[in-house]
């Protein structure tokens, strides 16, 4: 594994104020060259401040967070590509024929921008990728055996 690619839930933990302590430390202990973001999540934090009405008060913070989050990630923001976009294609389908039910999008997409690059995915959503090939950590837990990063 060359790293780790954190998904939107690992970065929103770490923006709370009470971040869960296991995410908190684990993060901490990695080298900050090694962790990387899907530009998935920096659209998503998009979408969420385009649904905040003009007049919200918290935009403006939201923004400098994106822009923040954006800056500390420069040159680690992986960008989908069309062997990305294949595989995703190829994993929702595998997933889809083994639950009989279509998995995220989002979520299939940061798994097939891992194993594209070689990254252990981060995240909270373990058990919506478990059977994408993609290595898998969950911080919040203790350990887990899917990742060997």
């Amino acid at each position: 594994m060359n790293g780790w690619l954190l998904d939107t839930n690992v970065i929103a933990e770490l923006s709370k104020r009470q971040a869960a302590a296991r995410v908190a430390a684990w993060v901490a202990a990695q080298d900050e060259a090694t962790l990387f973001l899907s530009i998935l999540t920096l659209g998503e934090y998009e979408k969420g401040l385009a649904n905040l009405p003009l007049e919200d008060p918290r935009r403006g913070m939201i923004a400098a967070g994106i822009a923040a989050l954006e800056a500390r990630f420069a040159g680690r923001v992986l960008s989908l590509t069309d062997s990305i976009v294949r595989r995703w294609g190829a994993i929702g389908g595998l997933l889809e024929m083994r639950t009989r039910q279509t998995p995220p999008v989002i979520d299939t997409m940061l798994a097939a921008t891992a194993i594209e690059h070689d990254l252990c995915l981060v995240t909270r959503n373990v058990r919506a990728v478990r059977w994408s090939g993609a290595a898998l950590l969950n911080p919040w837990e203790e350990s887990d055996p899917t990742c060997a990063c």
